[in-house]
This record gives structure tokens, C-alpha cells and sequence, in this order.
């Protein structure tokens, strides 16, 4: 049975252990497990996504190297993944890891934490931890909330007081900024009572956001607070906030989520990498219908943007989001 009511409480729901003063190896474990699940940084995972592999974006690469030379760092960052996991292109790592690193010298956060993600586990570059920390804080410096998350995952196993202050204020911050990850860990957390104040309300606007965007594991919590809400009801008299909270969480649980999935408008052409090059392309065409610099408009003229957003934890994530 959880118990949300007491600060007492070591248990946190899905395994995530709390002492009273420092996270314990449950938290540290629970939540990088988290984290490597959204991240998917893995070369096979990485090479298995075959954006190109029909060959039909070859006028698309092209296109990504007239665009990286002058100097769009999602060209170079697009281009960089392409090369390190031969997809479209012959294989060549070290060309590569060299836009990327471009990308990532000229301000991208994404590549920031692409390079950090890299050198932390030895993909494509020899293991450097070193390395991974400076270009993990660069992410951070730039508000990057998938590096915030992992940033604060770090300063939490420190132990320290100060570290553990540290990482609340980023776990917040990119919570804000829309992390999954980050909004279920603090919303946890804030049920818990440990770490943060217990905040029935401030975990449910979390636990509603995610479940509206489908989150399954936020939806199967809710439904377990619900539960325990309920059951106090019964069993003691309640608070009617707390009533209503859990009448809000249910339906955000009802609000039926339906995904329409459209047809490409530029032919056989089916790849991810069109939509985005032809979007960054509207940057450097000038003398066309796209004369506004400030809009970005794929070939179809249906308006997108390419910049990264809370679901994308990766280049894939935001390729495969076109």
C-alpha cells in the first residue's frame, strides 16, 4: 500500500528508493533505466532505423551538405548521423563525429548531448568520461531538458546535500521544459514526499499532462492514486480538494488520444530526411514562395518545425517525428 500522507515513508512507487537524506541505488537504477529507454543511444538502435535505406534520399543528402556548409547546425547534425551509421551514405565515422562536433561547437544542444551520450558510452568515439561531462553541461548551459534530466540523475548520486539541491533544480527545469522522464520522476517524488514536499497537487498536473500525451506508465500510476484516494474516502472522511483531484486525474485517463498519420505530398519520396530538408532548405531559398526566413514549410507547403521538443531525446527521435 502506498502512503502518500507521511513523510515516514522510504517507498517510492516503481521500485525507487529514498532515504531521508541521499537517493539510494534504487532511484539511481529506476530512473537511468528511464532514461536509457527514452535516450536510445545504443549503435544498434541507432543503425536499425534505416531512414534511407530505400535510397531515395540522395537528393535530400545533398541538399543537407549544400545547407551544413553554410553553417545550419540541424543540417550538420543530420548529416553527422547519417555518415556514423552509414545510412544513405558509405559509413565514415570520423566524418561524422566531425559535424557533429561542428554542430555542437556552434551552439546545437542536441548535439551537445548527442556527443555527451557518445563519449559517456564509447559509440562512435573512444570512451571519455571527461569528454561526456563537458559536452553534457554545454547541453545543460543551454537549457537542453533531456541534458538537465541526466545531468540532475548524476548530481543525485552524489549524495551530497548540495548536489542533491543542485539536481532538484534541474530535475524541475526540465520537468518544465516538458521531459517525460522528468515530469514522472518528479511527480514521484512529490507523492513520495522525499526529496521535495509532498505535493498531491503539483503530481497530479504532472501525472495529467503525461497521461494525456499517453505516458503509460503516469496513466497506471494515476489510476493508483485514484484507487488510494478513493479507498480513503471510504474508509475516513476526505478533504473534497482531494476528492476532486482524483476526479480530474480520472479524466484526464478518459480523454480519448487519437494520432492521424498523413500521407507525404511529395511523391515516392517517403523518407524522414525529405520533410526536414526541404524545411531547412526554405532557410536559403531565396526568390521563391518562401520569402519569409522565419517560416519553415516543407515541399508540401505543410508548415512543420524541426526543432527539437519534449519527446525528442535524440536526432532519430526528431527525424522520425516528421
Amino acid at each position: 500500500m502506498m502512503a502518500w500522507k507521511t513523510k515516514a515513508t522510504s517507498t517510492l512507487y516503481a521500485t525507487v528508493l529514498i532515504t531521508s537524506t541521499a537517493v539510494t541505488f534504487g532511484l539511481q537504477h529506476a530512473v537511468a533505466s528511464d532514461l536509457a529507454a527514452n535516450e536510445r543511444p545504443a549503435i544498434e538502435q541507432q543503425t536499425s532505423s534505416g531512414l534511407c535505406n530505400d535510397g531515395s534520399c540522395r537528393p535530400h543528402i545533398m541538399m543537407l551538405h549544400r545547407q551544413s556548409r553554410y553553417g545550419d547546425l540541424t543540417s550538420m547534425s543530420i548529416l553527422a548521423m547519417l555518415y556514423v551509421t552509414g545510412d544513405g551514405v558509405e559509413q565514415d565515422i570520423e566524418r561524422g563525429v566531425g559535424w557533429m562536433k561542428r554542430a555542437a561547437s556552434g551552439g546545437n544542444p542536441m548535439a551537445n548531448f548527442t556527443l555527451a551520450t557518445w563519449y559517456r558510452q564509447g559509440t562512435f568515439v573512444e570512451q571519455d568520461a571527461a569528454e561526456a561531462d563537458r559536452y553534457l553541461q554545454h547541453g545543460v548551459d543551454h537549457q537542453y531538458a533531456p541534458a538537465q534530466y541526466q545531468k540532475a540523475l548524476q548530481l543525485y548520486m552524489e549524495q551530497s546535500d548540495e548536489s542533491t539541491a543542485a539536481a532538484n533544480q534541474l530535475l524541475e527545469a526540465a520537468a518544465q521544459r516538458g521531459s517525460a522522464p522528468a515530469m514522472f520522476l518528479l511527480a514521484r517524488l512529490k507523492l513520495n514526499g522525499q526529496l521535495f514536499e509532498y505535493d498531491l497537487e503539483g503530481a497530479t498536473r504532472l501525472l495529467q499532462r503525461l497521461s494525456v500525451n499517453g505516458h503509460t506508465e503516469a496513466r497506471a500510476l494515476s489510476r493508483q492514486v485514484i484507487a488510494q484516494l478513493q479507498q480513503q474516502a471510504r474508509d475516513e472522511k476526505q478533504d473534497e480538494a482531494e476528492l476532486q483531484i482524483a476526479k480530474q486525474l480520472q479524466e484526464a485517463l478518459d480523454i480519448e488520444r487519437i494520432s492521424v498519420v498523413g500521407t507525404p505530398l511529395w511523391g515516392r519520396t517517403e523518407s524522414a530526411i525529405a520533410n526536414v530538408t526541404f524545411q531547412r532548405d526554405a532557410l536559403f531559398n531565396r526568390g521563391t514562395m518562401f520569402r519569409i526566413r522565419s517560416q519553415e514549410c516543407d515541399f508540401g507547403t505543410n508548415c512543420a518545425s524541426v526543432r527539437p521538443n519534449s519527446r525528442h531525446s535524440d536526432l532519430f527521435d526528431v527525424l522520425n517525428d516528421q
